[in-house]
């Protein structure tokens, strides 16, 4: 019984929290950002080696071959849409 009226008083106090401070999704993004939490981008290159083929690595291609740079980040869908959902 004691339990359920802690989880209780701990829902009500979180609620209160969030009533009387407006901006505390603000303050939860800050939180997160600087506890190393953000999201991450990845960056690869595009490339076509002596035979034609795509290539895609995190290197720098070779010198002398054209390349595109490619930045992704984590909460990205990189895939094309499917059929089903208006892709081509």
């Amino acid at each position: 019984m004691r339990a359920l009226l802690f989880l209780g008083a701990l829902l009500l106090a979180v609620l209160a929290w969030m009533h009387f401070n407006p901006d505390y999704k603000e303050q939860i993004e800050q939180l997160s950002s600087d506890a190393g939490m953000t999201k991450k981008t990845v960056r690869v290159y595009k490339w076509r080696n002596a035979r034609g083929e795509w290539q895609i690595t995190d290197r720098v291609p070779p010198e002398g071959i054209e390349y595109e740079r490619l930045e992704y980040r984590e909460d990205e869908n990189v895939l094309p849409l499917p059929p089903q959902l208006g892709g081509q």
